[in-house]
């Protein structure tokens, strides 16, 4: 006890013997004074790191060069760009793999996809970049003429960014510019682009009675069908396609031959006509296919021309079997003047020809006034094909 009273006796010697000691209390104080110094630095350069990486990084600068001579000018940051990212990417990406399939390279990686030199990632970026600068011009027009969503338009978009939130994984709801609040500022932006895009497209007065007098009706005449097919021939370890053998083909005739006693008993040609239990539309054990068909008047890539000239002329709700020199079949007709493709072609038509109008209207009468200036961050710093992709 009294050893241990002695040692801190002499430690608080010592400690007296520092206070009092003109030098060490120099030493001391330069020791604090560097301390804080370095922690201040410290701060700065973490402050700096951070401000670094979360600063609004522009990537389009879009300037409305107005009547008066007065100037209007709206940026739009990179964080504003990921919801088109994010949708562009994932559009292009569920091309990929057949990109792959086809091409032995991925559509990112694909070399000269728009013709033109770009690669896959070029043509998406230069996608996200085109939307970004017709929807800024197109919001700065509308602005500029009191065009606003209404609640009813709002209602829409915001069906658009639950569905589009509901979609994305975790780890996307976790990027800047990925939030809920954030999507819905760029879908508001784009729907108030496309509520004015309609407007300018409505006043052109394009006759679509016109559009639809110039589609075939005869051309897109279309025969809905169902049918069962199985093979006359096979495919070689080289791809050439050649007969099968004559076993081969008594087997599948009489295939198809039972299938046709069966489906014209059937109150439902596509049910319990083959065994089918995986349900991938083969029969598990005759090969038999099942398939649909919506054969119009101009197409010649079903069947052979013989063939289909018969099949045409079916009654509908008729059962026929036919044989051409690939496969045996057993067809029902369906609707033998359906109009489901040429309504789809007036469609089409319409579509396109309002496209092309806007487009002229656009380049010629809105853009000229408008300078759009991509931002050296877009261009040099950002490539597309892994930004949201997770």
């Amino acid at each position: 006890m009294n050893s241990a009273k002695k040692i801190m006796k002499n430690q608080g010697n010592e400690e007296a013997k520092k206070v009092r000691s003109a030098g060490g209390e120099t030493m001391d104080r330069s020791k604090l004074v560097l301390l804080i110094i370095g922690l201040v630095v410290a701060a700065v350069l973490v402050s700096g790191v951070c401000y670094i990486q979360l600063r609004p990084r522009p990537i389009l600068v879009v300037t409305a060069n107005n009547e008066d001579g007065s100037t209007t000018k709206n940026t739009v940051v990179y964080k504003e760009a990921m919801y088109n990212i994010m949708t562009v990417e994932g559009q292009y990406n569920s091309m990929s793999s057949l990109y792959e399939q086809y091409y032995g390279s991925t559509f990112w990686e694909m070399e000269n996809v728009d013709q033109k030199g770009r690669n896959g990632q070029q043509v998406a970026k230069k996608e996200v970049m085109d939307t970004l600068k017709q929807r800024e011009v197109l919001c700065m027009e509308a602005e500029k003429n009191n065009v606003c969503l209404t609640a009813e338009d709002k209602k829409k978009a915001d069906e658009t960014v639950a569905e589009a939130v509901k979609n994305m994984t975790d780890e996307q709801k976790k990027m800047e510019g990925l939030s809920e609040d954030s999507i819905r500022q760029s879908v508001y932006r784009q729907a108030l682009a496309d509520k004015y895009k309609d407007q300018i497209i409505a006043s052109l007065g394009i006759n679509e009675e016109a559009i639809k007098a110039g589609v075939s009706k005869a051309d897109y005449r279309q025969y809905t069908l169902q049918y069962y097919s199985v093979d006359k021939t096979t495919t070689d370890d080289e791809g050439n396609s050649k007969a099968l053998d004559a076993a081969s083909l008594a087997k599948n005739k009489k295939a198809i031959e039972d299938v046709y006693a069966a489906a014209k008993k059937a109150k439902d040609f596509t049910k319990d006509i083959i065994k089918d239990e995986d349900k991938d539309n083969v029969d598990d054990s005759t090969g038999v296919n099942y398939a649909t068909e919506d054969l119009l008047e101009k197409d010649t890539d079903f069947m052979d021309k013989k063939t289909r000239k018969q099949v045409k002329k079916m009654a509908n709700g008729s059962i026929a079997m036919y044989e051409t020199d690939d496969a045996y079949y057993v067809i029902k007709m369906v609707n033998n003047n359906d109009t489901a493709a040429y309504d789809e072609q007036v469609e089409t038509a319409i579509s396109e020809e309002k496209e092309s109008q806007f487009n002229n209207k656009y380049k010629t009468d809105i853009k000229p006034n408008y300078t759009l200036e991509v931002q050296s961050y877009w261009k040099s710093r950002v490539t597309l094909g892994g930004i949201t992709l997770s």
